[in-house]
């Protein structure tokens, strides 16, 4: 808001997600591991992302840079998945695991955290940094 002699104005602005992750969002593995396990089921929801485009290690570094933190990576029956983390300003913690099919454009994302209102701007970062 701006305020002068003549009146107040306001402004409005979208800002893209994740601008809102901290630098110091990413967990020890341990932690990661048990903090998985003690968020509810019911805390989980998945999302699709198209258009990946480049391997597990290119994504994990594109995600890096944008402040979501690769905690583990791991090989299933020909999936990639990789753990990650990220911690916005307001401390609240997310939990991904991102699983990467090679030649397939599109990533499966599962987000666990216990406050899942945040989902909708995760997926929305995902998309546009992947």
């Amino acid at each position: 808001a701006v305020k002068n002699n003549i009146d107040v104005f306001y402004f409005a602005c979208l800002i893209p997600a994740h601008v809102l992750f901290t630098e110091d969002g990413q967990l020890d593995k341990r932690v990661f591991l048990t903090t998985w396990k003690e968020i509810p089921a019911a805390n989980e929801l998945q999302h699709t992302v198209p258009g990946v485009l480049g391997t597990a290690d290119t994504v994990a570094h594109k995600m890096t840079l944008n402040n979501v933190f690769t905690i583990a990576k791991r090989n299933v029956e020909g999936q990639d998945m990789l753990y990650q983390s990220l911690k916005l300003t307001n401390n609240i913690w997310v939990l991904l695991e991102l699983k990467l099919q090679p030649g397939n454009p599109e990533a499966t994302l599962s987000l666990k955290s216990r406050t899942l209102e945040v989902a909708t701007c995760i997926f929305q970062a995902y998309e546009a940094i992947i």
